[in-house]
């Protein structure tokens, strides 16, 4: 079996693919150490181009042999370029060309060689022992020496050795691996065995019918080879365009030098048309799209298999372990009559002493239910059949419809029809005679299959295939959930074969995806082949994919980023190897662009097909649970079966035996990578905000270094001090800040809160501070600074940090002393922060520490907590005499305007009754003056009317009587009220006029 047990070249590969990068990075090394100045010459020769010679040793001996061969490549080109340059004197840029050529060549070594180291390794799995009988007698013999005919015994737990035919015993047979069928086989007397399967628990006899490589799995591995072997390696593309594009560049630079009899401007032109990011472009897309799909644990074999990938019109999946899980699950309890667990408790009665996958899982399915399992009598197994025991004088019995018919139960067609509409494997549960129901398991489908399909068919990938070697019922149950629209079922390896290469001879771009080692022969023939998680080294080996991930949802993803990174190969191609070149040419042709700057340009084009090829790395987010998902579920078990095997086999002794043994051959070896690995630990980057002091035995060495890539002889002779002078450091005054603790905050903060707890602490040893006025208040504050000088800040001062918090604290102390409270709690405090970051500023100049105050913040001042009551008290009072002013001038202000009101009334009043007054005294006397005119005229009458009127004023509301003067007595009685009035005696009017009575006498 020279298949399985020839040495793979993956291993060469490997060692191979680590020299290609070590040279390349060799390279780059002396290239950045003449760039530096620290290794510019050898024996008077440049080191770039002992460089440019040492790198492009092989492109040169390659060119040659293709001109020998009547062939042009891209070698050629770059070979033209760079004698060029060497012949002009440029010796750097021939070097940083040759340079840049290794790293495209190193990634296109890494992209085809990448997934090499791990594909053989299921070899090592397979039985090189066998027990073989012979006239009675076991015998232990390899199993590449065992012929038709014998007799091989096989125990439990063991593999098969070869392809044989039971003779004695029955077992349950795990052939997923080669059948792909999820559920082992009973085997009894006169079945078949394939090498390579597993057998269960039984003892099993079996007669070898096919040895050595006539076995099924090396006609399986046979199928794998024959069918890698009919793929072409796929040819580089800058190969591919070489023979155009290398006349247009020496067209391009004889005219260049035709025209103007300029050596710079045609070596310019050799250099910028150098086809450096042609040689990039497909690689470095390929290579950033397997990147990007690694991070999503998914492994490409090589670019060839991811252009092929992009082509894709057809998935092909196989069911077991692929579409499904290869683990069964209860879909469904029927019950004849009566409940349904009363079915599964009966039938976990009769399985729970058997091994049988199934029985397992009915058990289990019982015990998570919570289901009390019933002791049972006379336990009996029947392998291949179902299981029986004695429950109450009642044998219950679970298993097959055959087992159930023979003894006399009858009438399972319509459970098992049920079964067949599921897709699921029924075991029929009996009590004596009576068929009490059935039980329907069933392979669970995998998770994100139904993404997977649905996303597909969003690509353009609507012909979907499903093809398994399991049953129709199954399969087609299965096809219809997932909306699988073709299927295929009991299908062998090479039915399977025989159906990828029917779609290929239709024109179909074929992909297949599957896991077990009947699916080898079919992801070999494909087109593009996927192995998914789980499948076996072999199966690896023939697929161009390995799929690591347990949810298939991801897998659309290598379709499409496939599609992108050819996609963006073109791009590269077009845009930045074509367009950029023509142009790039024609700068250098017209003398606008040097050698140096050709050099510059044409790495800035393979700059930019690097970056855009890094757009394939974007992944998109994950939550962590998928992630550990992943790692838990594939990773782990994966290495962890690994370092188990490793520690099983280990044998200490041996190892240190062969480091003795090989110590001379270690040696150099080990000398040259200690050696390498003490020069490269002088390469150091600085960040943007980080600047460089090197110390040479402890002596500072000038200048700083700035930000990028930089180089120091190694420790212990050079030192690196990294220094973040660029960032903004802040220093705390009268509080501490506490992130990690909880948010433990009062509702609203006040003068009087303590924090004691949370997220800030207070300092009262450095807030507590004098006020000019002889107030105490307690100040918090925060400084921030940068370090200007870094020497300085490490040379001069003990402990920078300290010291820019003492003298924060003296300067804030100082100038609070010499400001009032008032100014401090209210208007004044943007002058007292400017003043002591002025004040902080010239005492850290003092002691030349090489800070840079930028400012100085007052955060919360207040006075302090022991006097907050009664500065409150103080604070209440005041508020309480403002007030109280403000009311009694606003009662003054009321009172003034109401007097003045008054006072304006009052003379009013006054200066109207002046003018009745004297309006009516002009009446009455010109009254008077009319009366006593009339008086004179008639004066007796006159003065009877003027005596009567006066009586009528004097004796108002009265009645009165007139009686003649003759007839009147002395005296006359008036009454009043009651009461008797003497009458005044009626004086006769005496003559001359009276005075009218005024108005208000009246």
């Amino acid at each position: 079996m020279h298949l399985i047990h020839a040495a793979h070249p993956s291993e060469l590969d490997s060692h191979s693919l680590l020299r290609q990068f070590g040279f390349a990075a060799a390279i780059g090394l002396g290239l950045l150490l003449n760039l530096s100045g620290l290794f510019k010459t050898v024996a008077g020769v440049d080191t770039a181009a002992l460089l440019a010679l040492l790198a492009g040793y092989r492109t040169f001996y390659n060119s040659i042999a293709a001109l020998l061969e009547r062939k042009l490549s891209a070698d050629l080109a770059i070979s033209i370029a760079v004698v060029a340059a060497l012949a002009v004197g440029e010796y750097l840029a021939a070097a940083e060309a040759m340079f840049i050529m290794l790293i495209g060549e190193a990634l296109e070594e890494f992209a085809a060689h990448r997934t090499e180291s791990a594909i053989r390794q299921f070899v090592e799995q397979l039985p090189r022992r066998a027990r073989l009988l012979r006239d009675g007698v076991e015998i232990e013999v390899d199993a590449a020496s065992l012929r038709p005919g014998e007799l091989i015994l096989v125990r439990a737990g063991e593999r098969i050795a070869a392809d044989g035919v039971v003779q004695e015993g029955a077992s349950a047979v795990d052939e997923s691996s080669i059948t792909g069928e999820p559920l082992p086989r009973e085997k009894l007397p006169g079945d078949e065995v394939f090498s390579g399967s597993l057998n269960g628990h039984g003892l099993l006899k079996i007669r070898v019918t096919r040895a050595g490589e006539e076995t099924t799995l090396a006609r399986v591995i046979e199928l794998v080879e024959r069918a890698r072997q009919r793929r072409a390696p796929v040819e580089r593309l800058a190969d591919r365009y070489a023979r155009y594009f290398l006349p247009a560049l020496l067209l391009a630079a004889g005219l260049t030098f035709y025209l103007t009899r300029d050596w710079l401007r045609t070596v310019a032109v050799l250099i910028v048309a150098c086809p450096c990011a042609l040689i990039l472009a497909t690689p470095a897309a390929m290579v950033a799209a397997m990147g990007g799909l690694a991070r999503r644990g998914i492994l490409v074999r090589g670019g060839a298999v991811l252009q092929q990938a992009a082509e894709v019109d057809t998935v092909v999946f196989d069911k077991t372990g692929t579409v499904t899980e290869g683990r069964f699950a209860v879909v469904k309890l029927i019950a004849a009559s009566g409940e349904e667990e009363h079915v599964l408790r009966l039938a976990a009665a009769a399985e729970q002493a058997s091994a049988h996958v199934l029985a397992r899982v009915i058990v289990a399915e019982a015990q998570q239910r919570g289901l009390m399992i019933p002791a049972a009598d006379d336990v009996q197994v029947m392998p291949g059949r179902g299981a029986a025991c004695r429950l109450e004088g009642r044998w219950v019995r679970a298993g097959s419809a055959a087992f159930l018919a023979e003894h006399g139960v009858r009438g399972a067609e319509r459970l098992l029809e049920e079964a067949d509409r599921y897709g699921a494997t029924a075991v029929l549960v009996a009590e004596g005679e009576r068929l009490v129901g059935a039980i329907l398991l069933r392979d669970r489908l995998r998770e994100g299959i139904r993404e997977a399909v649905e996303n597909l068919a969003k690509l353009g990938i609507t012909h979907q295939v499903m093809l398994t070697g399991d049953r129709r019922a199954a399969a087609e149950a299965i096809a219809r959930e997932l909306g699988i629209p073709a299927v295929e079922s009991e299908l062998l390896p090479e039915q399977k074969l025989d159906r990828i290469r029917q779609l290929a001879a239709q024109g179909r771009r074929v992909a297949m995806v599957g896991d077990g080692i009947n699916d080898a022969p079919a992801l070999a023939a494909a087109q593009v082949g996927v192995a998914v998680a789980g499948a076996a080294d072999v199966t690896a080996e023939a697929a161009g994919v390995v799929y690591l991930p347990r949810s298939l949802d991801r897998l659309p993803k290598l379709f499409e980023v496939a599609r992108r990174a050819v996609r963006v190969a073109w791009q590269n191609i077009i845009v930045f190897a074509g367009v950029v070149n023509v142009l790039a040419i024609g700068a250098a042709a017209t003398g606008r662009l040097g050698p140096i700057a050709a050099a510059a340009t044409h790495q800035a084009a393979s700059l930019l097909v690097m970056l855009n090829s890094l757009r394939l790395l974007r992944v998109e987010r994950r939550g962590p649970a998928r992630w550990r998902q992943l790692v838990s579920s594939v990773r782990v078990e994966h290495w962890r079966d690994r370092l188990a095997h490793l520690a099983a086999s280990a044998d200490p002794k041996a190892g240190f035996n062969w480091l003795v043994e090989h110590r001379h051959q270690l040696a150099r070896p080990a000398l040259a990578a200690a050696v390498a690995s003490v020069l490269l630990s002088g390469f150091y980057t600085l960040g943007p905000e980080e600047t460089g002091l090197i110390e040479r035995f402890g002596r500072k060495i000038p200048p700083y270094r700035t930000p990028g890539l930089h180089y120091k002889l190694p420790w212990p002779l050079e030192r690196l001090i990294r220094i973040q002078a660029q960032r903004a450091r802040v220093i705390e005054i009268g509080f501490r800040s506490n992130p990690g603790a909880p948010a433990v905050e009062p509702a609203a903060y006040e003068w009087n809160v303590q924090h004691r707890a949370g997220r800030f602490q207070r300092k009262p040893e450095e807030s507590l501070m004098l006020a000019g006025d002889q107030n105490m208040i307690e100040v918090n504050a925060v400084v921030h600074y940068q370090i200007a000088r870094p020497d300085d800040y490490l040379y001069g001062l003990l402990d920078g940090e300290l010291t820019v918090r003492t003298a924060a604290e003296s300067a804030l102390q100082a100038v609070i002393h010499s400001s009032a409270l008032d100014d401090i709690l209210t208007m004044g405090r943007n002058t007292i922060e400017q003043r002591a970051a002025r004040e902080l500023q010239q005492r850290l100049d003092r002691y030349r520490s090489g800070v840079q105050v930028l400012r100085v913040k007052l955060l919360d001042v207040h006075p302090s907590t022991e006097v907050v009551d009664a500065f409150r008290e103080v604070a209440g009072a005041l508020e309480e005499k403002s007030r109280m002013i403000n009311e009694a001038e606003a009662y003054r202000n009321e009172q003034v305007a109401l007097a003045r009101g008054a006072a304006q009334a009052q003379l009013a009043a006054a200066l109207g009754y002046a003018v009745a007054r004297k309006s009516r005294a002009a009446g009455d006397a010109a009254r008077f003056v009319l009366a006593e005119q009339a008086f004179r005229t008639a004066p007796e009458i006159h003065q009877t009317r003027l005596y009567l009127e006066t009586m009528e004023q004097v004796l108002p509301g009265k009645q009165k009587f007139i009686v003649d003067s003759s007839r009147a007595r002395r005296q006359l009685m008036l009454l009043e009220e009651g009461a008797l009035v003497p009458a005044a005696p009626l004086l006769a009017p005496q003559s001359g006029p009276q005075a009218v009575p005024r108005e208000e006498e009246r």
